[in-house]
């Protein structure tokens, strides 16, 4: 598709000055060629160690189990990912016939890690790997980082099609393992070869189980091996920093009267970000390529829809515009030609032909697989596309430009026609209930399918399949989309009216379905039953909770009724959990009710009475829920529980910040988006509310404190949870993987968790210590950055 070859050769000569088709912002001086690209990376995060390759040849992530972690007897474990092909293995290593109290580590020699290639086009990894006592080689899985994952989170169950075979020629100093794809002629080679105080031991099997490998070394002190992964997928051309993020005096040429956006916090954000003087910056520019955004890594090396959007949202203000619409671009072009849904998540290399073969289409090979089952996707592009378009700088005037693309995955279908498609699409979704707004015509998952949104399972949305953010935040905010885009001629013109009255009708009947009240003696008995079974203490009941700036709690908890949105409906039933969706409403929409505002209000209370901690905001809480059950469904153990995701906290920053904004004045601070106001003559209604405006704005600071009670590192892995101190009344943080019984864990890095470069702390003053939330402080590291979130290892802060 165009945008590939145009962004791969924007990466081949990447300008110091801001790319824009605005005149004002245009090149005027060639830029110098780019050194080759040499991006190395470390980051600990999980009880893991990961680190981060691209240059010229592959791009890689390698993970080993951290030696804080190890002991004498548990395995250690290692992990190679590839964004080409989605392609990986994991690999275990286990302490051999050893009795001493020694731990038992297996650790990659500092210096050792380089991209390597190979016979048949082979590119990949290779490095040392050190050994501190014997070890025999444990469960390997090869192929698909996917194929992975499933073994990881799946309590150790592989399906035997992604068997490995060792090659024939081996010894006491080397051994091979190779995996053909499944259906294709592309293959994977894990070598060994011995190095100091090291020989191997390999014992072909008889049967189809693996064979016994073992690593034994020669004498005291640790052993050594070479290593190499190598595979023959297509790579894809990085995006490095310096193409990525806009140069620091960009800021200087954007307009800003009446966008929203300061120039002073749009300047502190940029700093350090293109100039590659930032390793937080560097971390983004892994998961970004030339035709597509990855998710995160080790686990989602690969295209998501989802991910790439919302991370758009929040970070194109600091973005480039070719890095925008490469993005843009993957996303319009994977846009289902047939009947305008957008793809999920993108299956390629080995894993595409597993999946063929489940769906009887065996004869596709590793032909990509496209998942279009996930009804949020369908609804955010529009936002985005409108938001870049009309309120950002880089978007001014490239509309044309971007939508007479054409799309490789459909047939040379032009973009404009994938958009319009689109927008019928979400007509489709929305014309029932705009025409008679009861619960059975608000917006389910599809049918027979357990998941429709970000919360990926029906235990996420406690099995109720029309969730909150479906249909109180997107589905008015695309409506709203598509009335500006249309008014602005970027889309038909006649799109606007049906779009205007479908989106009026969502926007001040479909909350009502999710609003739920608790009387005030009810709440009083669910808390105190709640904190009990959940093991937490009742001095959180109390004043400020776990936000409390000393131990004591000084003030009795008020008694009286609590009112909050649901979770979920399941039919005409609310599923009453406190979530964190509440931020999406608020970072797409205009027109906000004061009730639904009030909700953020005792959203934004401290946990358990809400869902703020000192450790971050949780993204669910059950407390007031009268299905007990609840508890253990979204417990501190569960991926989508009692948990703080941190682009649910951005999220709910940004928006906040974007509302109060609005009604300007005293409720305002300095922020990087650009945003217009609903209308240019006057304010929100709510803004003549002044206890509600004082209400949110303790409710922004009090957020503030809980995203800034972690390292600041931390807020860019995917998630953390807690452990709970009774006699301090604090939480700390835990990685999830230490507590979820499914062996789930978290990413190191994760494309949204980024966002919060593009926001500006509006508790301090700019270029203050926390300003733009953990940019200052992300600048300048060097070497290695530890995530605050290790293992087992558990941090009170």
């Amino acid at each position: 598709m165009v945008v590939v070859k145009k962004t791969a050769a924007v990466a081949a000569t990447a300008t110091t000055v801001l790319l824009s088709a605005s005149s004002a912002l245009a090149a005027t001086t060639p830029a110098a060629s780019p050194a080759p690209e040499n991006l190395r990376l470390q980051v600990t995060a999980e009880g893991n160690v990961n680190y981060f390759l691209r240059d010229q040849t592959t791009a890689a992530q390698v993970l080993f189990t951290d030696t804080q972690n190890a002991t004498s007897s548990k395995p250690s474990r290692f992990v190679a990912a590839l964004p080409a092909g989605n392609s990986g293995l994991v690999s275990y290593f286990l302490p051999l016939n050893d009795t001493s109290n020694n731990a038992f580590t297996v650790t990659l020699v500092n210096g050792t890690l380089q991209s390597a290639t190979g016979e048949d086009k082979k590119v990949g990894v290779k490095g040392s790997m050190a050994f501190s006592k014997n070890a025999q080689m444990g469960v390997t899985v090869m192929g698909a980082t996917r194929a992975s994952r499933d073994y990881v989170e799946g309590r150790g169950v592989m399906h035997e099609i992604f068997n490995y075979t060792l090659n024939a020629q081996y010894n006491e100093t080397y051994f091979q393992l190779n995996r053909k794809w499944i259906n294709s002629s592309k293959t994977m080679d894990f070598t060994f070869v011995a190095g100091d105080n090291m020989r191997f031991q390999v014992t072909p099997s008889t049967t189809n189980a693996p064979p016994n490998i073992q690593f034994l070394l020669k004498g005291d002190g640790p052993g050594y091996a070479q290593w190499s992964v190598l595979c023959n997928e297509t790579g894809f051309a990085g995006l490095p920093a310096s193409d990525l993020f806009l140069p620091e005096n960009a800021a200087s040429s954007y307009p800003t009267s009446g966008t929203g956006s300061d120039p002073a916090a749009l300047k502190n954000a940029l700093k350090g970000l293109n100039d590659g003087t930032n390793e937080i910056a560097k971390q983004v520019s892994f998961l970004a390529y030339a035709d597509k955004f990855t998710a995160g890594g080790w686990r989602f090396l690969t295209y998501f829809g989802r991910d790439t959007l919302f991370s758009l949202r929040l970070l194109m203000p600091i973005l480039k515009t070719e890095a925008i619409e490469a993005a843009l671009g993957a996303v319009i072009a994977r846009t289902n030609p047939q009947d305008g849904t957008l793809c999920h998540e993108e299956t390629i290399g080995d894993y595409a032909s597993f999946i063929n073969i489940n769906n009887n289409q065996s004869w596709k090979g590793d032909t990509p697989e496209f998942d279009y089952k996930m009804v949020d996707t369908d609804m955010l592009l529009l936002p985005v596309l409108s938001h870049y378009f009309l309120e950002l700088p880089q978007g001014k005037n490239r509309a044309s430009a971007l939508l007479s693309k054409t799309s490789d995955f459909a047939n040379g279908t032009t973009y404009a026609a994938l958009l319009e498609k689109n927008v019928d699409r979400i007509f489709n979704h929305t014309a029932a209930f705009a025409q008679n707004p009861v619960a059975s015509n608000l917006i389910a998952f599809r049918p027979n399918m357990p998941v429709g949104n970000w919360w990926d399972s029906n235990q996420g949305t406690g099995y109720g399949p029309i969730a909150f953010d479906n249909n109180v935040a997107y589905a008015p905010s695309c409506l709203r989309a598509i009335q500006a885009l249309a008014e602005a001629g970027i889309i038909k013109s006649s799109y606007a009216k049906t779009a205007s009255e479908y989106a009026t009708v969502w926007e001040s009947k479909a909350e009502d379905f999710f609003k739920y009240t608790v009387d005030a003696s009810t709440a009083t008995k669910r808390l105190d039953t709640f904190v009990q079974s959940a093991n937490l203490t009742s001095s959180l009941l109390y004043g400020d909770g776990s936000l409390n700036t000393t131990t004591s709690s000084s003030s009795t908890p008020s008694a009286k009724d609590v009112t909050f949105y649901s979770l979920s409906l399941k039919e005409s039933d609310q599923i009453p959990v406190l979530h964190s969706d509440l931020g999406f409403a608020l970072l797409m929409r205009t027109n906000i009710s004061a009730s639904l505002l009030r909700g953020v209000v005792t959203a934004l209370q401290p946990y358990p009475r809400g869902l703020l901690t000192n450790i971050g905001m949780l993204i669910a809480n059950p407390a007031y829920s009268p299905n007990t059950s609840h508890t253990d469904l979204f417990s501190r153990g569960a991926y989508h529980g009692t948990v703080v995701w941190s682009f649910q906290q951005a999220i709910m920053a940004a928006g906040l910040q974007r509302q109060l904004n609005f009604c300007g004045g005293d409720a305002a601070t300095p922020q990087v988006d650009f945003n217009r106001p609903p209308t240019s003559t006057s304010k929100p209604e709510w803004c003549s509310d002044t206890q509600l405006v004082s209400d949110l704005k303790r409710s922004q600071t009090q957020l503030w404190q809980a995203i800034k009670g972690v390292p600041r590192e931390t807020l860019f892995s995917e998630l953390w949870s807690y452990v709970y101190d009774a006699d301090k009344g604090r939480f700390g943080t835990i990685g999830l993987g230490a507590l979820s019984p499914e062996g789930t864990e978290a990413d190191a890095i994760q494309l949204w968790s980024f966002t919060f470069l593009a926001l500006a702390d509006p508790t301090m003053p700019i270029g203050g210590v926390s300003d733009g939330a953990v940019r200052s402080a992300a600048s300048g590291v060097v070497g290695a950055v530890v995530v605050g979130v290790v293992g087992a290892v558990v941090a009170f802060l």
